[in-house]
């Protein structure tokens, strides 16, 4: 008769993470929730519901509480893979408003009777840090940063193998 090894025929006990993890991911958490209150909030400043397009960000930031909601409730399985799709998601959106920011303010540049006197590199540049137009390329990255932390939060498990 053979014995199975003890690593087998143990089950695997789970406890709690360490403090500092707990404490960690919370933070992120937190993080995420407050960025996201703060995405909210400048865009109903900003009346940000005027076209369709417009209410991406706002579909983004239903899905990101989506994403958080489930993090905290579960964090591990479908629900992990899901919440960091989600994630994801949001992460991409985020993209497309900056380059959507972007591009409007590029646009705008041809006000400027001195604009075709720049150079390309020169007027992206003015586009991107909002020397024309008024579209802010930063505030979606208030999405991105958000959808980051809670990926972040998602490799910080709740509890760990023993």
């Amino acid at each position: 008769m053979t014995s199975s090894p003890p690593q087998t025929t143990a089950r695997q006990s789970r406890r709690l993470a360490s403090p500092g993890t707990t404490l960690l991911r919370l933070g992120l958490l937190a993080l995420v929730a407050i960025g996201i209150v703060g995405a909210a909030l400048e865009l109903a400043f900003e009346r940000h519901w005027e076209s369709p397009v417009q209410l991406i960000p706002w579909v983004a930031l239903a899905v990101q509480v989506v994403a958080l909601v489930l993090l905290l409730l579960r964090d591990s399985g479908p629900v992990l893979t899901v919440a960091r799709v989600l994630a994801a998601v949001v992460l991409l959106c985020s993209l497309y408003g900056v380059y959507t920011h972007v591009s409007v303010n590029y646009g705008m540049g041809a006000m400027d009777p001195q604009w075709d006197s720049y150079s390309p590199l020169t007027q992206w540049w003015y586009a991107l840090t909002k020397s024309v137009g008024m579209a802010p390329p930063l505030a979606p990255g208030m999405l991105a940063q958000s959808a980051l932390l809670l990926l972040l939060a998602s490799v910080t498990p709740k509890r760990r193998a023993a």
